[in-house]
């Protein structure tokens, strides 16, 4: 990159570190410098190069960011959109949960409370397959919602954030409904 513009972009197969050497040996090289009318495309079988990046910054790291503590996740989060990273949402998704998690924790625990405070002729069987399938279906919403902003252009924060509100208005009309 210059400032916000890109220059040049490398693609391989793949890469492989040499650590005696201390460089990358990449495989089914392709480097396309852009031009002001016309490109420049650079092809090798195998090329050696050092680049500015560490080895660990290859790895996948989709399941290293749900380990990372909130302050490591932000900067995490910078450097990936400094470095141009196409995957940022799947990040953002991670980031959001951690606050989101423990509002839907409260919010199935109050949906809990106002389902198992109804009172049924059947006894105790139907309240708890509604609980269960209500429990299933915000578990399903979830997934679906963080695999749409992950996979699209959906917001990260409202794919999050809309199961929360949809069962929140649902714990809502259960509590004021339930029998006391």
């Amino acid at each position: 990159f210059e400032g916000e513009k890109l220059t040049y972009k490398i693609t391989a197969s793949r890469i492989k570190w040499d650590p005696k050497k201390k460089i990358y040996i990449l495989y089914d090289y392709n480097k396309r410098t852009l031009g002001e009318l016309n490109d420049k495309i650079e092809k090798d079988p195998e090329k050696k190069m050092a680049f500015k990046f560490e080895l660990s910054d290859l790895t996948p790291v989709v399941y290293i960011a749900e380990t990372l503590p909130l302050g490591k996740l932000i900067d995490f989060i910078d450097k990936e959109r400094k470095r141009g990273s196409g995957n940022i949402n799947i990040y953002l998704v991670v980031l959001y949960k951690k606050y989101s998690v423990p509002v839907s924790a409260f919010i199935l625990t109050i949906i809990a409370v106002a389902v198992s405070s109804m009172k049924r002729r059947g006894g105790m069987g139907m309240n708890l397959a509604i609980g269960i399938a209500i429990a299933f279906s915000f578990v399903f919403f979830d997934k679906i919602f963080g695999t749409l902003a992950e996979k699209s252009t959906f917001s990260p924060f409202l794919a999050v954030w809309f199961p929360n509100i949809v069962f929140g208005i649902l714990a809502v009309y259960l509590l004021r409904n339930a029998k006391r």
